[in-house]
């Protein structure tokens, strides 16, 4: 809408496809673009994408994931001036900005930019048992992105347990990301929340987990990870754990996930014996362990041309 309100015109397509993304450009002469990390990374890998013309870029801008600094290099000989922030659907868009010339555009890749006076962001521990925020940290301690403001959401419709777990009785947005703040804006450390972001889609663990686990004659457990993906920005590894005595392989699971959107589905799949899925002292999957095994995976995949790849 901010487009519309400069009385600037916006170039729409039905779905994207990175050959009319890049035509679009070139066609109407477009000057600012915003995309998820993974919609360039496409568009990069275009065969013609040399010959198209993008002169008329002034500036692109990306958001959803956390990028490298090559990454952020890369946009920059797209166009003079480079832009990210973050932003959440429960905070009606982006809640911290930054825009970097040429120049300086390794800049983005280091923070997330700054907030704004009418929308202030704060760092804080743990929402109270109470329902009141947890207490504001200080610069360059990590802990719970927060912001409070106007842009904050009502709360999600019919759901008041969830609203009370996000919003605090004081009015804090708890986004469920973990990072801090110093001089140079906001820093994403991680998420608090398990979920997955392959292209720049919020994926749920659970969900793909349950999936999965419906191969109840076959499959004993599952657990999915995130793990970082060059094309991507983050794929998912499914450990899954079968049966004993039963026959399972990588074609079977991949058929089966053939009914999950294409985005939810795994990228790799790890097959463990039974009992093989390593648990916490609560009894659940040790997520933290999985996470340390995926990477390990990745690394062999790597190492063989295997991964970052579409």
């Amino acid at each position: 809408m901010g487009t519309f309100f400069g009385g600037g015109t916006a170039v729409i397509l039905g779905s994207f496809d990175p050959v009319r993304s890049l035509r679009a450009i070139q066609e109407h002469k477009v000057e600012g673009v915003g995309q998820i990390p993974a919609m360039f990374e496409f568009e990069w890998r275009v065969k013609t994408y040399e010959a198209f013309d993008l002169s008329s870029l002034k500036f692109v801008a990306y958001g959803g994931q956390q990028v490298s600094e090559p990454f952020v290099m890369r946009m920059s000989t797209m166009a003079p001036w480079i832009a990210t922030g973050l932003g959440l659907t429960e905070s009606a868009g982006f809640c911290t900005y930054q825009l970097q010339p040429r120049e300086t555009a390794r800049q983005c890749a280091i923070s997330l930019g700054s907030d704004m006076p009418v929308y202030p962001a704060s760092i804080r521990g743990e929402m109270r048992v109470d329902g009141f925020a947890g207490e504001e940290l200080p610069a360059g301690e990590i802990g719970h992105i927060c912001f409070r403001g106007p842009q904050t959401f009502l709360g999600y419709l019919n759901d008041p347990a969830a609203t009370a777990h996000t919003i605090s009785k004081d009015g804090f947005l708890y986004t469920g990301d973990l990072g801090y703040k110093d001089a140079d804006g906001l820093h994403l450390s991680g998420r608090a929340k398990w979920v997955i972001k392959p292209s720049g889609y919020q994926v749920f663990p659970a969900d793909v987990e349950a999936h999965i686990c419906a191969l109840f004659d076959k499959v004993a457990s599952c657990a999915v990870v995130g793990v970082e993906h060059a094309v991507l920005s983050e794929a998912i590894v499914a450990f899954v754990e079968k049966k004993p005595g039963a026959e399972l392989s990588v074609p079977m699971l991949e058929k089966h996930a053939r009914a999950l959107a294409s985005y939810m589905r795994p990228r790799r799949y790890v097959i463990l014996e039974p009992g093989g899925i390593p648990l916490n002292r609560a009894a659940k999957a040790d997520y933290v362990r999985l996470l340390e095994m995926a990477k390990k995976e990745i690394e062999m995949l790597r190492a063989k041309g295997k991964w970052d790849r579409v």
